[in-house]
C-alpha cells in the first residue's frame, strides 16, 4: 500500500497551502509517483478560468506541483454532495464514495498526501468528521494547529491545546502522527517554537515545528478578489490589494499609510472601489508605482478619454477589474475573502514552499509514517477487499424468490457493481412486471423459468441418479423439481451457477462463520450456528476452516480458541476440552497463530492481554478469529456485540461444503443481501482454485 498522511486543520481554518505544498515538494523529490486526494473536495473555484469549478486546493496542487492525475479522481465527494449527504445523516453512503475513489487513487501511488475537510457550513464538529474519515482510510494524521497573531497563547497553552486535539482524534479511533504550527506570529517564532517542542518532548506528539505568519501570503491578491467577484480584468496586471474609499481618498491613505510607519508597518497597498461614473480615480492613481488596483460595477458607460490613457498605459498600469454586481454586493463580497493560495499564484507559491523548507522539521513527518503501524482491516476496507475479489473472477450466483423487492434490488446492485453474474429463477414476464412495480433496473441479470427449463429432464436425471439408493423416480424428481430452491440446489450442482451442494466431501464437518464488522476492525466469530456441542476433534476442525475462511476475505488469522479461564487461570471439563482442541488445531495446522484456552477480552484488548498473558504471544490482544465453545456461547455473543455496538454480522457463511451455499433471515436487508451475495461469491472462487490447485497436483505427481 502507499504511504498516506491526512493533514487537518484542528483550527477548523483553511490555510493549511504552505504546508501541503511544501510536504508534496518533499514527496516528489523522493518518489516519482505522488498523489493529492480530498475527500471532500472543498471550496471550488469562481470566475472565468479553467479552473472554475475544481476544488480549491486540487487546482493549486495540479498547477503549482504539476500533478497528471485527473481532478476528479482527485476528491471523493464534492462540497455541496458531501454536505447534503451529512445534512440527511448518510454518512455511510458518503465513506463509502469517498473510500471507492480513495483505494483506486491508492493503487497507482507510493505516497498520497490528504488533506481533511474544511467545509464552510458543514454540520457538526469537523475535527470528529475528520478523525472519522481517517480512521475509516486507515491513515495518520498530521494536526496543523493555526494560531493568532495578535494572541497566540504562551508555549504551555498551545501544547494542552495540541494535546486535548489529539485526544479528541483518538477518541473517534484515529492515528495521531504529529503536530505542525502554522501562522505563528515571527517576533514570537523562535520562543514558541523552542517552548512547544519542550512541553511536547515527553507527549508521544511528534513535533515538526512552526510556519511563521507571511505577509506575502496573507495578504490577498488581485487574482483572488477576481476569482471571489467573478470579475473580468480589463486594465493592468494584478499586485496586492486592500480596500480604500473614494472622496478625498488621496489624503486619508496619506495618514494611514504614515500612521502603519510610524508603528512599524510598512507593508500598506490599497485597493480602490470606485464606480464607472468616477474614471478619474484610476487616472489620478497612474503615476505612483506600485499602487495596485481599482474595482468598478456595471451600470456607466467606459469615458473614451480615459479608456484611450488606459490602454495607452499597456499592461503595467495598475489591474482594473470589472464586476458584475452593484456597489453594495461587491463591497459585501469583497469583505469575506480571505487572503490565500490560487492556481495562479506564482508568488505566493514559491514563499510557501521556502518558508516550509526554512521552519519545518520534515524529516519527523517522513519518520513518523516510515513507523511500521499494524494495517487496520476497518469494515470499509473488508467489504471493498471482498468485493476486489468479485470482481477479479465473477461467479454466477443463483438468486430464487425473484418476486421479492429487497432480492431484485439486491440483484440489480450487484450486477450494476460487477460483484456477481446474477441468475434470478421465476417465469420472465413475472420477474420484469415485479421489476418494474418496485422500479428496479434487472437488466443486467439473467431470468431462468424453473418450469419450462430445458435443463429439466438433465437435472432430474441427476437428482435420480443421486437418490439412487432411495429409488427416486424421475416423475418424482420432476416433481421435486418445481420447487424453486430445489432447482436452485441441482443447478448449481451441475455447475451451471455456482453455490450449492447435496453432500459433503469425505464427510467433513460442516460449520459457519459471521464477519464481524466493529467500527475499527473485523473479526470473524465461528462457529455461531451450526453446531451445539462440538467435540475437542471439531472444535479444531472449526479453528482451522474459519482461520481458512478469514484468509481468503483478507482477513491475516490469528486464532483465539476462547473460554472462561485463561492460558490456565481457571479450570473445569469446558477448559480441558479447548485445552485439547487447542492442541490438536495447532498439530493439524503448524502454520497458523493459535492461542487457547483463552478469554474473550485477553483475546482482542492488547491492554488486558498486557496483564493477563505473560510472555510473548503472537495471538493475545490481536485476535482476528474467535472460536466459541459452543453454539449456545457463540450465538449469544455474537448477538450481543451486533446489538450493543451498531456491528454488522455479515453471515452465516458456511464452510466445509464442496459448493458454497448461504442462507438469509427472513429481516434481511438489501444490503444483507448484496454482502452475502459477495462472499458466496468469493467461496466459489477460491474452491474453484483449490479444485485447480488439487488437479494440478495430481498431474504433476
Amino acid at each position: 500500500d502507499a504511504d498516506t498522511v491526512f493533514c487537518t486543520n484542528v483550527s477548523a481554518l483553511q490555510g493549511s497551502s504552505p504546508v501541503l505544498l511544501g510536504l508534496l515538494d518533499y514527496f516528489q523529490r523522493q518518489t516519482p509517483h505522488v498523489g493529492f486526494f480530498q475527500p471532500i473536495g472543498a471550496n471550488p473555484l469562481n470566475g472565468a478560468s479553467r479552473y472554475t469549478g475544481e476544488p480549491k486546493h486540487v487546482a493549486l496542487m495540479k498547477h503549482a506541483m504539476g500533478l497528471k492525475d485527473p481532478s476528479e479522481s482527485m476528491y471523493g465527494v464534492a462540497e455541496e454532495e458531501a454536505k447534503r449527504l451529512l445534512t440527511l445523516g448518510r454518512f455511510d453512503e458518503l465513506m463509502d464514495r469517498i473510500f471507492v475513489k480513495y483505494q483506486a487513487m491508492k493503487k497507482a501511488k507510493d505516497v498520497i498526501l490528504l488533506e481533511g475537510a474544511t467545509v464552510r457550513g458543514l454540520l457538526g464538529n469537523h475535527n470528529e468528521l475528520n478523525a472519522k474519515i481517517a480512521a475509516e482510510l486507515d491513515t495518520s494524521i498530521l494536526m496543523i494547529m493555526d494560531l493568532n497573531r495578535d494572541n497566540p497563547g504562551t508555549a504551555s497553552e498551545i501544547a494542552s491545546r495540541a494535546l486535548r486535539h489529539r485526544r479528541e482524534l483518538q477518541a473517534d479511533r484515529a492515528s495521531v502522527l504529529g503536530l505542525l504550527l502554522n501562522k505563528v506570529p515571527l517576533a514570537a517564532h523562535a520562543d514558541i517554537v523552542s517552548g512547544v517542542a519542550a512541553e511536547l518532548a515527553d507527549s508521544g506528539l511528534t513535533f515538526a515545528g512552526g510556519i511563521p505568519y507571511d505577509r506575502i501570503i496573507g495578504t490577498a491578491r488581485v487574482n483572488e478578489f477576481a476569482n471571489a467577484l467573478g470579475a473580468k480584468q480589463i486594465y493592468g496586471r494584478p499586485e496586492l490589494i486592500d480596500s480604500g474609499s473614494v472622496h478625498g481618498f488621496l489624503d486619508k491613505l496619506e495618514a494611514i499609510r504614515a500612521q502603519r510607519e510610524a508603528e512599524g508597518q510598512t507593508f500598506f497597498r490599497p485597493l480602490v472601489l470606485t464606480t464607472k461614473d468616477r474614471q478619474d480615480l484610476p487616472v489620478r492613481r497612474l503615476p505612483a508605482p506600485g499602487r495596485p488596483g481599482a474595482v468598478r460595477w456595471r451600470g456607466v458607460r467606459h469615458h473614451p478619454p480615459v479608456h484611450a490613457i488606459m490602454a495607452r498605459l499597456g499592461p503595467d498600469t495598475l489591474p482594473v477589474l470589472e464586476v458584475p454586481h452593484g456597489a453594495f454586493e461587491t463591497a459585501r463580497r469583497m469583505a469575506r475573502v480571505n487572503p490565500g493560495i490560487l492556481p495562479t499564484s506564482v508568488r505566493k507559491v514559491r514563499e510557501a514552499r521556502a518558508l516550509f523548507g526554512r521552519h519545518v522539521d520534515v524529516d519527523a513527518v517522513a519518520s513518523g509514517m516510515a513507523v511500521h503501524r499494524e494495517p487496520r482491516l476497518t469494515p470499509k476496507r473488508f467489504v471493498w477487499q471482498i468485493e476486489e475479489l468479485c470482481r477479479a473472477a465473477p461467479q454466477r450466483i443463483v438468486l430464487p424468490e425473484a418476486h421479492d423487492h429487497r432480492v431484485l434490488s439486491a440483484a440489480a446492485e450487484v450486477a450494476a457493481r460487477g460483484i456477481a453474474r446474477v441468475t434470478l429463477l421465476g417465469e420472465p414476464g413475472e420477474v420484469a412486471a415485479a421489476a418494474a412495480r418496485f422500479n428496479v433496473d434487472v437488466s443486467r441479470c439473467e431470468v431462468e423459468d424453473h418450469r419450462s427449463s430445458t435443463r429439466l429432464d438433465a437435472y432430474a436425471d441427476f437428482l435420480v441418479e443421486a437418490r439412487k439408493k432411495k429409488a427416486l423416480t424421475k416423475a418424482a424428481a420432476l416433481d421435486q423439481l418445481t420447487d424453486i430452491n430445489m432447482f436452485g440446489t441441482i443447478m448449481v450442482a451441475m455447475g451451471d451457477a455456482d453455490g450449492m451442494v447435496l453432500k459433503t466431501p469425505d464427510r467433513r464437518l460442516i460449520s459457519s462463520v459471521f464477519f464481524m464488522c466493529l467500527p475499527d476492525r473485523v473479526l470473524v466469530y465461528g462457529d455461531c450456528a451450526v453446531n451445539v456441542e462440538p467435540t475437542a476433534a471439531e472444535l479444531a476442525q472449526i479453528a482451522t476452516t474459519s482461520a481458512d475462511t478469514a484468509a481468503a476475505f483478507g482477513v491475516e488469522p490469528r486464532v483465539a480458541m476462547l473460554s472462561y479461564s485463561t492460558l490456565g487461570s481457571g479450570a473445569g471439563p469446558q477448559v480441558d476440552l479447548v485445552t485439547e482442541a487447542t492442541a490438536l488445531a495447532r498439530a493439524a495446522r503448524p502454520d497458523l497463530a493459535i492461542e487457547g484456552p483463552i478469554q474473550y477480552d485477553a483475546a482482542v484488548d492488547p491492554g488486558v492481554a498486557a496483564t493477563k498473558v505473560k510472555g510473548r504471544s503472537e495471538v493475545a490482544g490481536r485476535a482476528t478469529v474467535c472460536v466459541f465453545p459452543d453454539l449456545n456461547t457463540g450465538n449469544n455473543t455474537y448477538k450481543a456485540v451486533q446489538q450493543s455496538t451498531g456491528a454488522i454480522a455479515i453471515g452465516p457463511l458456511m464452510q466445509g461444503l464442496a459448493r458454497p451455499v448461504n442462507d438469509l433471515s427472513r429481516g434481511c436487508t438489501v444490503a444483507d443481501i448484496v454482502n452475502t451475495v459477495a462472499c458466496t461469491a468469493v467461496q466459489a472462487a477460491g474452491l474453484k482454485a483449490a479444485a485447480q490447485q488439487a488437479t494440478s497436483a495430481a498431474a504433476a505427481a
